[in-house]
């Protein structure tokens, strides 16, 4: 079976200190529950527009404390935008997508998420 490419679109956050989970997108379902999101790898990438951090990480993110926090995406440049990816080679679709929340610095900023679904 060959992997699929899938972008996930983009997640904002509405009120910054208050973590939101991913946006997934419904063509995303691994075996087992139809929620659970699974995904073979991703990237997130910080907005252009992005006015300050987005903060990436689970349940719990805790921007201040950096509590549960996997990655902290710089503010973007005209240069460079900050990305975060992950993949787990020894095992297909093992990346649960929906564990995922981001917060920002400024209510607005947010990600962009692309998988791939093995």
């Amino acid at each position: 079976m060959a992997a699929s490419l899938i972008g996930c679109g983009r997640t904002l956050v509405t009120v910054s200190g208050t973590p939101q989970q991913v946006a997934v997108p419904a063509a995303i379902a691994g075996p087992g529950s139809p929620g659970l999101s699974t995904v073979h790898a991703f990237v997130v990438s910080a907005l252009s527009t992005n006015t300050g951090k987005v903060y990436i990480g689970t349940v719990g993110l805790n921007k201040t404390t950096l509590a549960n926090t996997l990655v902290v995406l710089a503010i973007p440049t005209v240069n460079l935008i900050p990305t975060f990816s992950c993949s787990l080679t020894a095992a297909a679709n093992a990346l649960s997508l929906s564990d995922l929340y981001i917060d920002a610095d400024n209510a607005n900023d947010g990600v962009l998420i692309s998988a791939v679904v093995a």
